[in-house]
């Protein structure tokens, strides 16, 4: 009896705290409703917290929406304004989860009742993170323009407009270029990016013996080839996606009789974004609109093309810098052009062609190496793979090896993912067989290694050899090479992106970037490569700046640093790459590997500086 009157008392003292508690909260809540420092929202009576807590967020971001002091801007070709505004506020949904503070005001009968609130000064600083963010693919946009990967400054400059769209404020962002004053930074984007676009041509081109239905496209912005350009066509019946590398891309119609190319530029790049930026990919979601561009749009004629013979016919630049980067670049190739007769190398890469076109690999066997061999079945299971124009070949000497520069191909993957490479076989001088394969570097990052005029030939060489291999075997997968390449006791560094949610007091919620950087030994980095390439069709990883110094001045240990694009079937992202390569050994040796993700500011971007040598 004791018992139960003890139990009786506890649950009656428990109940008192409770309803005292929801009293305190209640109070709490009329105090914020009246102060006008606040935006909350309050939900009505609801089954249970889960739902009470949806409404209360619901009305929530409809009170931000009421404010009149902010400024969103509408897409034009929308009518029902209250809409978009409300989908505008809808983008702020998962981030107020985090960062607004809520109460419980259940009833004493039992039904769920909730209150969200922040204060105005707090959603201001949410705003100014997406804000800052604009800034940044602005930032990142203009770099891109500067060398050339076009296809990356117009989805920054277009995913900085949907951040632009997404604010509720955005028709009052500004912004201020180098050389001008400050101006609507919404207006200034839609000008820069249709202006980029109008700059942007498609010049169509067949090879003699080419078939009636195939085309080749030189693709320049202001007379340079351009690099990282996706786009859709009508091949007559239906759309295919192309993609632009090095100036060049190939295209495939359905009927030989066509007289025009309908192509789109793909400016949202919803593939990539997804794994860029789940951020931005989600805001392109909830808005539901897109931005017409009208030089987004080409229609190129096919009737009288240029007819070509040599695919360097196709590569021009008519920016001084660059221009003189590639004289250089040919003058390096002149200087190191092979002596050895060229006829049976060129023999076997005109049997190397057949074979490709006919996907006949047993042919080839006595060609090359056992491990040359191997790389080309790599080569072959590396998505659908095809030459898509007649190449002309350059053969440089490097020790023991001669260097085939290229053959042109595409690969096609599931999904309308499709890659130009150009594909490197290397030829043991003393058999005359393709020892390896690798995909090249694009001809700025060629002409960037090759323009750094103080290092041996055989230096510069060795490098650029290194950094394809190392950028192939990922696309092919080739773990056996990756573990010789790295050193047993390599330090490998992962950075990731951690958004910290921190409580500064009772009511501020203060979310902050933080990278987190992970220290794998060479056994864990292996198993992880392992996972990654079981778990992917395609891995695929372009390098857009180069650059590398000697480590602490010992001769052929380098540290080389590379802006990376990783974009494989399931997961994408763009960084800092940074590889301390010991090149004084029979093959290539890594000690030291750093990924950092892309927000990491610059002044804590690793370079050889970063290290202690003792």
């Amino acid at each position: 009896m004791k018992k139960l009157l003890l139990l009786t008392i506890t649950l009656s003292l428990s109940m008192f705290c409770i309803a005292q508690n929801f009293k305190e909260n209640r109070k709490k809540a009329d105090r914020i409703k009246a102060d006008e420092e606040y935006y909350f929202g309050e939900s009505g009576e609801c089954k249970n917290s889960r739902k009470a807590d949806e409404e209360a967020l619901k009305e929530l971001l409809e009170n931000i929406a009421m404010d009149k002091s902010l400024h969103p801007i509408y897409f034009q070709n929308s009518d029902d304004e209250d809409e978009q505004h409300e989908r505008i506020m809808g983008t702020f949904s998962e981030v107020l989860k985090k960062q607004s503070d809520d109460l419980v005001l259940n009833d004493a009968n039992g039904s769920a009742k909730a209150f969200r609130y922040i204060k105005k000064s707090d959603f201001a600083e949410i705003c100014k993170v997406r804000e800052s963010k604009v800034m940044d693919y602005i930032a990142e946009a203009v770099n891109a323009e500067e060398i050339y990967r076009i296809g990356d400054a117009l989805r920054y400059y277009y995913w900085a407009l949907m951040l632009c769209h997404s604010h509720p404020d955005g028709n009052s962002l500004k912004y201020q270029d180098e050389r001008g004053p400050e101006v609507n930074c919404y207006r200034w984007l839609l000008r820069r990016t249709e202006n980029v676009l109008n700059d942007v041509v498609f010049i169509p081109m067949k090879q003699e013996k080419s078939d009636n239905n195939e085309f080749l496209f030189k693709v320049a912005y202001l007379g340079n080839n351009i690099d990282g350009l996706n786009f859709s066509y009508n091949n007559g019946n239906g759309t295919s996606q192309g993609t632009v590398d090095n100036g060049m891309s190939h295209i495939k119609l359905v009927h030989s009789d066509m007289h025009n190319v309908n192509i789109v530029i793909d400016l949202e790049n919803t593939e990539a974004v997804k794994f860029y930026d789940p951020e931005v990919y989600s805001i392109i979601n909830a808005l539901d609109e897109q931005i017409d561009f009208p030089g987004s749009k080409k229609s190129i004629a096919i009737d009288k093309v240029k007819k070509i013979n040599k695919v360097e016919e196709m590569k021009t630049y008519a920016d001084k810098e660059i221009a003189k980067s590639m004289e250089k670049s040919e003058e390096f190739m002149a200087a190191v052009e092979s002596s050895e007769p060229q006829s049976d190398y060129l023999k076997t890469m005109e049997k190397i062609e057949k074979a490709i076109a006919k996907k006949d690999i047993n042919s080839l066997e006595k060609y090359f190496t056992p491990d040359g061999l191997q790389m080309l079945r790599d080569l072959f299971s590396y998505g659908d793979g095809k030459i898509i124009c007649k190449p002309t070949y350059k053969l440089l000497e490097f020790g023991d090896e001669v260097l085939c520069r290229s053959i042109p191909m595409q690969f096609d993957f599931k999904g309308n993912v499709n890659f130009i490479r150009d594909v490197v076989f290397r030829f043991d001088k003393n058999t005359k067989k393709v020892k390896s394969i690798a995909f090249r570097l694009t001809d700025i990052t060629e002409s960037q290694i090759f323009a750094k005029e103080k290092w041996s030939d055989d230096a510069r060489l060795t490098l650029i050899n290194f950094i394809e291999d190392y950028q192939t075997a990922y696309a092919l997968k080739r773990k056996e090479y990756l573990n010789q390449i790295y050193s047993e006791s390599a330090l490998i560094i992962v950075g990731s992106v951690l958004k910290e949610t921190k409580k500064t007091d009772d009511i501020r919620l203060d979310e902050k970037v933080r990278i987190k950087y992970d220290t794998l030994s060479k056994n864990q980095y292996m198993k992880r490569l392992d996972r990654v390439f079981a778990n992917n069709e395609f891995v695929n990883i372009r390098f857009t700046n180069t650059s590398f110094n000697t480590v602490n001045n010992i001769n052929n240990v380098i540290g080389v640093q590379l802006k990376q694009e990783y974009f494989s079937s399931n997961y994408g992202d763009v960084g800092y790459l940074f590889l301390m390569v010991d090149l004084r050994h029979e093959k290539p040796i890594i000690h030291v590997r750093t990924w950092q993700p892309n927000e990491t500011p610059v002044d804590d971007i690793i370079t050889d500086k970063s290290f202690v040598f003792m």
